[in-house]
């Protein structure tokens, strides 16, 4: 956990720079107003702000549930307010200090005041709005389609029709509202199969408010040939800080109230395991980084198998769907005979602008890409992890039309 102190730090300065601005903005306000910077409301706003900045670690402090909860909820909005006073003031800091450079802006010379004046403004006003339209779109789920030819035969006819969610995040900031808004959108879709691709919960059982009304949802699924899910990195139990971890243990493991609540939910949870579907087959993955599941009992440390082990005994003319929470080892998975890869964990970087740089990390990390003869299909997910915002990465249901050209 050393590395907490480092991170602690940083994320100490970086609120005083953007309290720093903040206070500025104010002073700059007032001198135009014909006033001086009233103090109170510094106070006031200093109190406020020191709220939100610490919100991140106050709930550690409260044990009764529905404060924590409310803490919980308060910060994970902070967060994504946090991101955006940084991206927006730094952003503000390197165009003047440019502008430097040039010898455009210096305090000596006319205008400084009230450049600095109209740099605090735009900076507030972008802050305010990607905060406000994040806030509102990640609530506004969207249904993504895609059509994909396997040149297999299967007994079920010549078309398939598979939804895809991944990454709800059941917890602080997902509630029953949500989630019942999602499961109509599938319903709508007059599924044949559905998978969930991890990350079902948001690490705690305990953040769940009615876990019973939502697992009644999650029964409500239409599916002709069943609902299928496997495990995600954030199913199992960590105690959290703005979206990372305080600890990553070995012993860390799937909480048994998630077990229940996931079957509850009449999801077919499936753990490098596979079942088949009429002729078809369907593998459900342990998480690549998280490999604690729950179905071994005291075996903690039970081994991701590789998707070769899964297949070897598989009839490779029958179509092959493989439901992993990560999109990783693609080419792996095409060599082993899959025909249709369904991940998540991406949120498609769920913020900007972390939408711009997450292809960095991933050889798919949204959308459809073909490996070989095998179909990549990874959904930027349906809830929200840590910052509750989306900006340029759309919360999404993702429907899948297969077609057998054989």
């Amino acid at each position: 956990m050393w590395y907490l102190i480092p991170l602690a730090i940083a994320y100490i300065l970086i609120n005083f720079l953007i309290w720093r601005n903040a206070v500025r903005l104010m002073g700059e306000i007032a001198e135009r107003m014909g006033r001086s910077r009233s103090l109170v409301v510094v106070i006031i706003f200093t109190a406020v702000f020191a709220f939100l900045a610490f919100s991140i670690i106050i709930w550690t402090f409260f044990s009764i549930p529905s404060v924590v909860h409310s803490l919980k909820a308060v910060s994970n909005v902070w967060i994504g307010i946090f991101v955006y006073c940084l991206v927006f003031i730094v952003s503000g800091e390197i165009i003047t200090f440019i502008l430097w450079l040039l010898k455009k802006v210096r305090k000596d010379k006319p205008g400084y005041s009230r450049f600095i004046f109209i740099r605090g403004i735009i900076v507030a006003a972008l802050i305010v709005g990607f905060s406000v339209y994040g806030m509102i779109n990640w609530q506004n789920i969207r249904v993504t389609e895609y059509d994909i030819s396997v040149d297999k035969h299967t007994e079920l006819g010549s078309d398939l029709k598979i939804v895809l969610i991944a990454d709800t995040h059941i917890g602080y900031t997902v509630g029953q509202e949500h989630i019942q808004n999602m499961v109509d959108l599938i319903n709508e879709q007059d599924a044949d199969l559905v998978a969930f691709a991890g990350d079902i919960v948001d690490n705690d059982y305990a953040a769940i408010e009615n876990p019973d009304a939502i697992a009644k949802t999650f029964r409500s699924i239409k599916s002709k040939y069943g609902v299928f899910g496997c495990y995600g990195n954030h199913d199992v139990y960590e105690k959290l800080v703005g979206g990372f971890s305080l600890y990553s243990l070995p012993e860390n493991t799937v909480q048994k109230e998630v077990d229940m609540f996931v079957e509850n939910s009449g999801i077919e949870l499936l753990e490098d395991e596979v079942v088949a579907v009429e002729d078809l087959y369907v593998i459900g993955r342990i998480d690549r980084t998280k490999p604690n599941g729950s179905k071994e009992g005291d075996d903690l440390e039970k081994a991701r198998e590789s998707i070769g082990e899964l297949t070897a005994d598989l009839d490779k003319s029958k179509v092959i769907i493989d439901i992993d929470h990560q999109p990783s080892d693609l080419e792996e998975k095409a060599d082993a005979g899959v025909d249709i890869d369904l991940c998540g964990h991406t949120h498609d970087g769920q913020i900007f602008p972390g939408n711009l740089t997450i292809n960095l990390g991933w050889e798919n990390a949204c959308g459809l890409l073909d490996i070989k003869k095998m179909h990549s299909i990874v959904t930027s997910g349906a809830g929200v992890w840590g910052p509750a915002m989306r900006v340029g990465a759309n919360p999404e249901i993702t429907v899948v039309n297969v077609h057998f050209t054989k």
